[in-house]
C-alpha cells in the first residue's frame, strides 16, 4: 500500500464520516424562542464536551483540541470544527475510519456529548490460497484489529510480517467500507511460496577422524496439510558416519507458537589411521519435542523463548565391546558398557533486532540434566546431572564503505561440572575457529568468537546460471577468529586457547547456489595427527545449491 493508495483511503473515509453524519452537521439555524435542543441553537455556551466511545484515546489526549473550544460561547461553525479537529485526530494517528459525530441533544449544564466512532474491522476475505488454508492467513490478519479499533499502520505491519511468512510469496490488500457506519472489509489475495524444497551441500565441516568431507541432502515440505506445518528429512554421509534425521513442525496458534518434533541418528566409524584399524564405532539416537512461543514480534524485533525436552542415548564399540574413552562412560567389564544416556530440559530466550543496516542476534539457553528416562548416573565423575548455560550474541553491520559488511558472533558456555561426551563444547573449525581441525579441543566449558569483515570485489558471472544483476557476487573475507575451552573440576587441555587469522571467499553465483572457501593461519601450534588432512593446512569450504 503506497502514498498515493494511503491518501486515497484517507480522503474515502472522511468524506464517509461526512456522508454518514450529514443530518446533524448542517450548520445549526439562528435560535429563537427557549428551545434548548442542540440543533436549534445558533450559539451556545459550552462549558464541557463529554466524549463517548472512545478506546484508543483518552480525554487526556482530546484535551489540546477540545480545551479552546470550552468555558465559552461557540457558534455552529465553531461546532463543526471541533468534530473534524477530533476526525481528523483520529487520521492522522493511523485510525483512518474512526471520526466523532454530534447528536441532536438537549443541553445540560452547558455540557455537550459527542459521540466517536471508532471503526473496527468486521470482514476479512482471503483468495489466491491454493494449499494454504484461508484461515491460516485470517488469523494472523486479524491480529491488526481483533476488538481493538482498525489503525491503518498496525494492518500495513501486520500485512508485511505476513508477506516475510515462509509459505506466502505476494500479499495485496485492499481496504473497503463495510455494511454499516465504522465498519471495514479486508480482502487479501496472496500468492503461495512452492511448499517443497530440495538443497544439496558439499565441505569439509567434519572432523577428519570420521570423514571430513561431507554431503547433505535436505528435503522438506513446508505446507504438508495447509495448516503451516512442515515435514524435514536430512541425510548427512561421509566416508565414516551416516546421519538421518526427520523433523515435523506446526504452528498452533496465531502468533506461531509451534510445536516441533525430532529425531535423529548418527551411526559413526573411526576412520582415521592408525585407529580405523581397531573397529571403533559410535551410535547416537536423539529425540526432542520442542515448544517456541514469540511473546513480541514486528518488522524490527523479535523476543521470543523456546523449552525443549531432548534424550539422547549414545554407544561407543571397540572391536564389538562396549568401550570407555571417556569419563564417565561404563567400561566394557560393567553393566551397559560404552553407554550413556541424557535427560535435557533446555530452556531458551532470543532476541533479534533488526534496522537498515544491522542486525543484533542475542541467545540465552540454559540446560538441565535430568534424572528422567533412566539417565547415566554415577557416583563420581560426570553423569546426566548437569546444568549448563550457553550464551550466544551476533552482530551483522552494513556500512557504505565499499558497500561491505562486519560480522561479529561469540559464543560462551558455562557447565557447573563435568560433562558426558555428548554435552561438551567443542572449539575448532568451520563454525568456531578457522584454521584448525574440526573439534579440535573439547571441553565443559568454552568461548568461541569471530570477527569478519565481507568486501564486494566483482561481479563473475557464471554462464547460464548468473542471470540476475545482483548474481555472480563474488567476496573476499579476512576474518579474526579465537577459541579457549577449560574443564570443571579436571585439568584442562593443551593447549586451551587457539586462535587464527585468515582470508576468505565468497562466491553467490545465484539466489540458489553459493560456494565459499576459507584459509585460516594457525597462530597456536597443537599436536599435529598421523593422517594429514586439508583442515590440518587450514582449508575450509562449502558449495551449497538449492535444487527445487
Amino acid at each position: 500500500m503506497n502514498k498515493k493508495f494511503m491518501s486515497v483511503l484517507c480522503l474515502m473515509s472522511f468524506l464517509l464520516f461526512v456522508a454518514i453524519t450529514k443530518a446533524d452537521e448542517n450548520t445549526l439555524p439562528p435560535v429563537s424562542g427557549d428551545d434548548t435542543q442542540l440543533s436549534s441553537l445558533g450559539k451556545v455556551f459550552v462549558r464541557k464536551f463529554r466524549l463517548e466511545g472512545n478506546t484508543a484515546f483518552s480525554e487526556k489526549d482530546f484535551a489540546p483540541i477540545l480545551s479552546p473550544f470550552e468555558n465559552r460561547e461557540i457558534t455552529a461553525e465553531e461546532l463543526q470544527e471541533v468534530k473534524n479537529k477530533i476526525t481528523r485526530f483520529y487520521i492522522d494517528n493511523g485510525y483512518i475510519t474512526s471520526g466523532a459525530v454530534i447528536p441532536d441533544q438537549k443541553m445540560e449544564d452547558g455540557m455537550i456529548t459527542m459521540k466517536i466512532i471508532e471503526g473496527r474491522l468486521t470482514q476479512i476475505n482471503v483468495s489466491g490460497n491454493k494449499r494454504l488454508r484461508s484461515g491460516y492467513v485470517k488469523k494472523r490478519a486479524e491480529l491488526a484489529a481483533g476488538n481493538k479499533p482498525l489503525n491503518i499502520n498496525t494492518l500495513q505491519d501486520q500485512l508485511k510480517l505476513i508477506k516475510q511468512d515462509p509459505h506466502i510469496d505476494t500479499v495485496n490488500a485492499n481496504l473497503s467500507p463495510g455494511l454499516k457506519p465504522g465498519e471495514s472489509q479486508l480482502d487479501i489475495e496472496i500468492e503461495e511460496l512452492r511448499p517443497y524444497h530440495l538443497s544439496m551441500r558439499f565441505n569439509n565441516h567434519n572432523s577428519p577422524n570420521i570423514g571430513a568431507y561431507r554431503g547433505e541432502f535436505e528435503l522438506s515440505h513446508n505446507n504438508l496439510t495447509g495448516l503451516g506445518d512442515s515435514l524435514t528429512a536430512q541425510y548427512d554421509i561421509t566416508e565414516g558416519l551416516d546421519d538421518y534425521s526427520i523433523e515435523y513442525s506446526i504452528p498452533f496458534t496465531r502468533r506461531d507458537t509451534t510445536l516441533t518434533l525430532k529425531t535423529d541418528r548418527a551411526d559413526a566409524i573411526v576412520v582415521a589411521e592408525p585407529f580405523d584399524k581397531l573397529n571403533i564405532e559410535s551410535r547416537t539416537k536423539t529425540y526432542s519435542a520442542a515448544v517456541r512461543h514469540p511473546f513480541f514480534k514486528n518488522l524490527a524485533r523479535e523476543i521470543s523463548a523456546e523449552i525443549k525436552l531432548e534424550k539422547r542415548d549414545s554407544e561407543i564399540k571397540f572391536t564389538d565391546k562396549g568401550a570407555a574413552f571417556s569419563e564417565g562412560v561404563p567400561d566394557y567389564n560393567q553393566e551397559k558398557s560404552g553407554q550413556t544416556t541424557v535427560s535435557v530440559l533446555r530452556v531458551s530466550q532470543e532476541w533479534v533486532e533488526r534496522g537498515m543496516a544491522q542486525v543484533i542476534a542475542v541467545r540465552s539457553t540454559f540446560s538441565f540434566g535430568l534424572d528422567l528416562f533412566n539417565p547415566t548416573i554415577n557416583d563420581t565423575g560426570p553423569d546426566g546431572r548437569f546444568f549448563t548455560w550457553l550464551g550466544q550474541f551476533q552482530w551483522l553491520r552494513r556500512f557504505d564503505f565499499l558497500n561491505s559488511q562486519t560480522l561479529f558472533r561469540t559464543d560462551f558456555r558455562y557447565s557447573d561440572k563435568p560433562l558426558l561426551p555428548v554435552e561438551k563444547f567443542s572449539i575448532g573449525g568451520a563454525m568456531t575457529v578457522r584454521g584448525y581441525r574440526e573439534n579440535q579441543i573439547t571441553t565443559d566449558n568454552g568461548l568461541a568468537s569471530s570477527l569478519e569483515w565481507r568486501v564486494p570485489i566483482m561481479k563473475v558471472k557464471f554462464p547460464w546460471l548468473s542471470k540476475a544483476q545482483t548474481d555472480g557476487e563474488l567476496q573476499l573475507c579476512p576474518f579474526f577468529d579465537y577459541g579457549s575451552g577449560w574443564n570443571t573440576d579436571n585439568p584442562d587441555p593443551s593447549p586451551k586457547d587457539i586462535y587464527s587469522i585468515g582470508l576468505g571467499a565468497r562466491w553467490a553465483v545465484n539466489k540458489d547456489i553459493r560456494a565459499e572457501i576459507y584459509w585460516g593461519k594457525s597462530l597456536k601450534s597443537v599436536e599435529g595427527s598421523d593422517e594429514h588432512d586439508i583442515q590440518d593446512d587450514g582449508i575450509h569450504f562449502q558449495i551449497s545449491a538449492d535444487i527445487f
